[in-house]
C-alpha cells in the first residue's frame, strides 16, 4: 500500500465520516456503530469524491480500517487520501493512520484500507477524513475495471479467515502488481474489516487467483473484492 505524508494541495475536497453512509458535498459525522449522519456544513468547493461507508475489524492489537470512496467526477488520476482515527467507547483516540490511493476511472467506487496498531485496546469507532486532490500525481487516462471475485475460507492457521480472489486482466497485456483489496461485511451489511495483496502479474486477457489474509471482527457474512491498477 502507498502511504504518503505530504501532498501538494491543488483542487481538493474534505469530508468527515465515521459511519456507514454520507451525502455528497457535505461534511458529515456519525458513529460507525450505526448513528445517523448529521450534516455539519457545506463543502467550500464542489468535491470530486464522496465517502460512502466506513468500518473496521479488530484482532488483538491491530484494527483494519476501511473506507469506500466514490469518484463523483468524469476525471481520473486524482489523489485520494483518507485519514483514520480509531477511538474507544469514551471517544479517546487509540491510534491514527492515513492511506493514499487514486481514482483510475470515472464513477469508481474505491476501497481505501489500512491497519492501525491500538496496543491491544478495544476499538469502538472509526472516524475518516477524505481529501481528494487533482494535482497530476497519477495517470489521467481511464483504466478499465479489473474484475475480482472473492470466496471466504477459514485460515489454515489460527482463528482468522482468508479470501480466495479470482482476478481478471481486462487488457491484452500483462497486468503487473495490481492492488487487490477485499472488504468484508456482517449480516447487517456493516463493514467489519478486510485485507489486501499485490499479485506479481495477471496474464494478458487472462485470470489468476490471489490469497488475501483477512483482519475482521469474527466471520464475515460476505466479502467483496476490488482490483485497481498499480500506482507505480
Amino acid at each position: 500500500m502507498l502511504n504518503f505524508r505530504s501532498l501538494t494541495v491543488a483542487a481538493s475536497c474534505m469530508l468527515v465520516l465515521a459511519a456507514c453512509s454520507s451525502e455528497p458535498d457535505k461534511v458529515e459525522q456519525a458513529s460507525s456503530a450505526g448513528e445517523s449522519a448529521a450534516p455539519a456544513q457545506e463543502a467550500a468547493a464542489k468535491p470530486t469524491g464522496s465517502l460512502l461507508q466506513t468500518g473496521f475489524g479488530q484482532r488483538d492489537e491491530y484494527v483494519s480500517v476501511v473506507a469506500l470512496v466514490k469518484n463523483t467526477s468524469a476525471k481520473v488520476g486524482q489523489t485520494v487520501t483518507v485519514q483514520f482515527n480509531v477511538t474507544d467507547a469514551a471517544g479517546e483516540i487509540l491510534g491514527s493512520e492515513s492511506q493514499v490511493e487514486y481514482f483510475s476511472r470515472p464513477d469508481q467506487v474505491l476501497p481505501v484500507l489500512t491497519q492501525v496498531d491500538v496496543s491491544g485496546k478495544k476499538a469502538a469507532k472509526v472516524e475518516a477524513t477524505l481529501l481528494v486532490e487533482d494535482n497530476g500525481a497519477f495517470d489521467s487516462e481511464p483504466f478499465p475495471e479489473i474484475p475480482a471475485k472473492a470466496t471466504i475460507a477459514k485460515s489454515e492457521y489460527g482463528d482468522g479467515y482468508t479470501a480466495r480472489v479470482q482476478v481478471t486482466n481486462p487488457k491484452a497485456e500483462p497486468l503487473k502488481n495490481p492492488h487487490i483489496t477485499v472488504v468484508c461485511y456482517d449480516a447487517a451489511k456493516k463493514i467489519v474489516g478486510g485485507g489486501f495483496t499485490f499479485p506479481d502479474m495477471i496474464p494478458p486477457s487472462g485470470k489468476a487467483v490471489a490469497q488475501v489474509d483477512l483482519l475482521t471482527a469474527g466471520k464475515p457474512a460476505r466479502c467483496d473484492a476490488y482490483g485497481t491498477p498499480s500506482a507505480i
